[in-house]
């Protein structure tokens, strides 16, 4: 007997919805975790059911907080330690806990395992070690680093796309009319023609010229800068104009290059390329610099030199969770 695309489908939600309110509920186990990535990555058909569990869990915040909101739910306070919401919470009058839960693993989700909520919004996206190409016509390509989120609009008939997340390498050919606006953060960038590297962290967003010339309106300030250029901005508006790290998009041929970084950056520039996360238990460790360049499909070597140049004890854990110190 073939099961219908529907069927499929609503087996796929529950698994999916299944999975999320168990990690809502402090359940799941790194085992779990590790299950529940390799259950998404099975097929497509997996993954968009994660995603769209995962808006499920956004309205069922957004419904518990009218309800706190109009006092028709009181939510509890002062709750002893290692108090954890029993699945009844879900089913009854007290489910603005539950949506609490959901809604810090709707934004912060765990591992990457699934979109953020800003992420819900994007057009396109990489998961955590993937790069991408894509064209959006014919003056206009993307090269997309990992955990990249990205939306495109049409406002009053002028073309953008909006950096939610990560890093994107933008070119633009002189042909594009009208001009397309690229923003991130609270910046503009406009460009006649050029190539520019744009990465988003958070609110601080870095903008790198690497070919033509730039253009940024940010906070009420504007400034204009070529090649091998770059700035960084965020809320509190822009910072100075400065010669750009000819390393920063070494990412594009495949490697990280580090040069007096210190070894809590490195360690946060490596997670964002592989699964699992890599925990500095030694902060003292953090500070201490590092020379290196490590490739991209080979990040497995950057643990064993940890270990070698640092003599700092490291221990892997299942789910890809490596401590050091």
């Amino acid at each position: 007997m073939i099961e219908s695309s529907s069927s499929q489908d609503e087996a796929l939600r529950r698994e999916a919805l299944t999975w999320l309110t168990r990690i809502a509920l402090g359940e799941a186990t790194k085992s779990d975790m590790e299950s529940l990535r390799r259950w998404r990555d099975t097929s497509p058909a997996h993954a968009a059911a994660l995603a769209r569990a995962g808006r499920l869990w956004r309205g069922v915040e957004a419904a518990a907080a009218v309800l706190v909101r109009t006092g028709a739910v009181s939510v509890p306070v002062g709750k002893p330690a290692g108090f954890r919401p029993s699945r009844r919470v879900f089913l009854g009058t007290g489910a603005a806990m539950a949506a609490a839960a959901a809604g810090f693993m709707v934004v912060q989700p765990p591992l990457h395992l699934w979109p953020s909520l800003a992420e819900f919004g994007a057009d396109y996206r990489t998961t955590t070690g993937e790069q991408r190409h894509v064209t959006l016509a014919d003056s206009i390509s993307l090269e997309m680093n990992t955990q990249t989120s990205i939306a495109t609009r049409l406002a009053d008939a002028v073309p953008g796309i909006d950096l939610i997340s990560g890093e994107v390498v933008v070119t633009i050919a002189p042909t594009m009319q009208p001009q397309l606006v690229v923003t991130a953060g609270s910046g503009r960038i406009t460009t006649p023609r050029g190539t520019f590297n744009l990465r988003r962290d958070g609110t601080v967003v870095g903008l790198t010229c690497l070919d033509g010339e730039v253009s940024l309106d940010c906070e009420g300030r504007s400034v204009t800068f070529g090649a091998g250029r770059q700035v960084s901005y965020d809320t509190r508006g822009l910072g100075e104009v400065a010669t750009a790290d000819p390393e920063a998009v070494a990412w594009r041929d495949g490697m990280l290059v580090f040069r007096d970084t210190p070894l809590a950056r490195v360690i946060d520039e490596v997670n964002r390329y592989r699964t699992g996360r890599i925990i500095l238990i030694d902060k003292a460790l953090g500070s201490r610099t590092v020379n290196a360049r490590f490739e991209l499909n080979r990040l497995d070597t950057v643990m064993s030199q940890i270990r070698h140049v640092f003599k700092a004890p490291v221990k892997t854990l299942p789910g890809g969770i490596v401590l050091v110190g």
